[in-house]
């Protein structure tokens, strides 16, 4: 796969952008109509790619314990993330693909 091949939905640097021209629920509704629940999407880049021949959502999963609480990676000492994809049954809005 190429770069040509991958479509940036939403990247962090572009945060204060989405938050600041409201866009901020429309995301969260793409992601649910994608049924990804927004709160469990860590704030990392989400992209749209091919996986199999098949159009898919790559994103960061920030991971919880059993009470729904994040937690920490014994491994970085960081917050335990995790990429996964899920099948692409939405398209985005177009303004998301902007730079």
């Amino acid at each position: 796969m190429n770069d040509s091949d991958i479509t940036v939905v939403f990247h962090p640097d572009r945060w204060d952008r989405i938050v600041a021209s409201g866009q901020l629920p429309a995301l969260r509704d793409w992601l649910r109509q994608n049924g990804l629940e927004p709160r469990y999407v860590d704030k990392a880049p989400i992209t749209i790619d091919r996986q199999d021949g098949k159009a898919v959502i790559r994103y960061t999963a920030a991971l919880r314990d059993a009470e729904g609480y994040r937690y920490r990676d014994p491994m970085t000492d960081g917050a335990a993330r995790e990429e996964r994809t899920v099948p692409l049954l939405v398209q985005p809005p177009v303004e998301f693909g902007e730079p």
